[in-house]
């Protein structure tokens, strides 16, 4: 039989190639690709399980925390990922120790001077002199403490399973900072809940931060109250009532090292840094907010225990 077209306008030739690719491509090949995609899906993930754990155990660890490696059998080529990467922090860990170290020893050898030179300056006859002498050596003695801080934030661990009252490191510190404050002609009003306010914090943590924003609340706000109030919520808040900071200020006001234009005398910008650093280290976050009426509100957010 011979059969001759010379048009196709009912398009047989289309309904014969669909039929032909229908019925010997896609009725076997779609399926088999549909299981190939999928086998290899589950197969690539399963082989990329290791570097999963691996990457996971590598978020988790922290500064002065041993996290041990990831459990369960891993290939060779990420066992010796993880092993060059064990040796890596070993030795990251030696060197932040050293220098933790050297900080703390070079502000705990300033001490002594440091007292030495008070207990001499109380033996001065009063004047304008020996009460400029005694500023200067208050905000010395101010960045011996904070060095001594910045040292301890590195090594700074909070358990699982702590729960402080932020109500006792706020009146603690209220209570020690009541005499500098009322030297500077500034009062401090504590609030605090009726309540327990647990969150999972460590306390010589809470402290010091607390200890550097009341001490800069106190220096920078001017003269007039400042005001450190518990809650609501798992935070704690020290606000001021002086000119505040400028707009452009509050994305670096924790940096190291950086005080505004209009800052007070004595001080080194260090601070705020070292709150933003002990924030970080408790997993907790400071924050600047505006202050109704004027003057500058920081805030102090930890997790709930």
């Amino acid at each position: 039989m011979i059969f001759v077209m010379n048009a196709d306008p009912a398009g047989l030739l289309r309904r014969a190639y669909l039929s032909e690719l229908r019925q010997h491509v896609w009725g076997p090949v779609l399926p088999m690709a549909f299981l190939l995609i999928v086998g290899s899906a589950l197969l690539i993930r399963r082989e990329l399980a290791p570097v999963a754990r691996a990457a996971a155990w590598a978020r988790a660890i922290r500064p002065g925390a041993v996290t041990p490696p990831p459990a369960g059998p891993v290939p060779a080529e990420v066992a010796d990922l993880i092993a060059a990467t064990e040796r890596a922090l070993d030795r990251l860990t030696t060197a932040l120790a050293a220098e933790t170290r050297h900080a703390a020893e070079a502000a705990h050898a300033l001490r002594t001077p440091v007292a030495v030179l008070v207990a001499r300056l109380d033996a001065l006859p009063p004047g304008d002199t020996t009460e400029r002498l005694r500023a200067d050596l208050a905000a010395l003695s101010r960045t011996v403490q904070q060095v001594l801080a910045a040292s301890r934030t590195d090594v700074l661990t909070v358990p699982d399973d702590a729960a402080l009252d932020l109500r006792d490191p706020a009146g603690t510190v209220t209570a020690a900072l009541a005499p500098f404050a009322y030297a500077k002609g500034v009062a401090l009003s504590l609030s605090v809940p009726d309540a327990p306010m647990l969150v999972r914090a460590n306390r010589e943590g809470v402290e010091l931060a607390l200890t550097n924003l009341i001490e800069n609340a106190i220096l920078h706000g001017g003269p007039g109250v400042v005001e450190i109030v518990v809650g609501p919520g798992p935070d704690v808040a020290v606000r001021d009532h002086g000119p505040g900071l400028p707009a452009a200020a509050e994305s670096r006001v924790f940096e190291a090292f950086w005080r505004g234009p209009a800052a007070a005398l004595g001080g080194t910008g260090l601070g705020l840094a070292i709150v933003d650093r002990l924030q970080r280290a408790q997993a907790g976050a400071v924050t600047v907010e505006a202050a109704d009426g004027g003057g500058c509100k920081i805030v102090l957010s930890y997790l709930s225990a």
